[in-house]
């Protein structure tokens, strides 16, 4: 939302904004995809949840709506409607263990739950 804001703003002073620049996505295939749903906590309070629906992968953070993540590899991914990426962190049997959020500079680690 604060990004909208200040294009939205850039653009009511006069000034051109352009589209967010996003990595071309690519398949994962959905066994990977399977490996990856749980439950990621990065503070006693606040989680990331991560569930597939079909071939898409989605997150949930603690009380906000559920997004798409788009595959730029088989273990980075991103969104689009904010500027966010995810990487997981897969076990020796590509189970993901932990998953690192990148988002304002910050790279946060979210450990697994379940």
């Amino acid at each position: 939302i604060t990004q909208i804001g200040m294009q939205i703003t850039h653009l009511a002073l006069g000034g051109k904004v352009e589209p967010p620049k996003t990595p071309p996505a690519m398949k994962v295939a959905p066994e990977v995809l399977a490996k990856y749903e749980g439950v990621y906590a990065i503070t006693p309070k606040f989680a990331l949840t991560i569930t597939r629906e079909g071939n898409k992968l989605m997150v949930q953070a603690t009380g906000q709506q559920k997004l798409r993540l788009y595959p730029e590899t088989e273990t980075k991914f991103f969104l689009k409607v904010v500027d966010a990426q995810i990487t997981f962190v897969p076990d020796k049997d590509g189970k993901a263990e932990q998953l690192i959020l990148h988002q304002n500079g910050i790279n946060q680690v979210a450990t697994r739950q379940d």
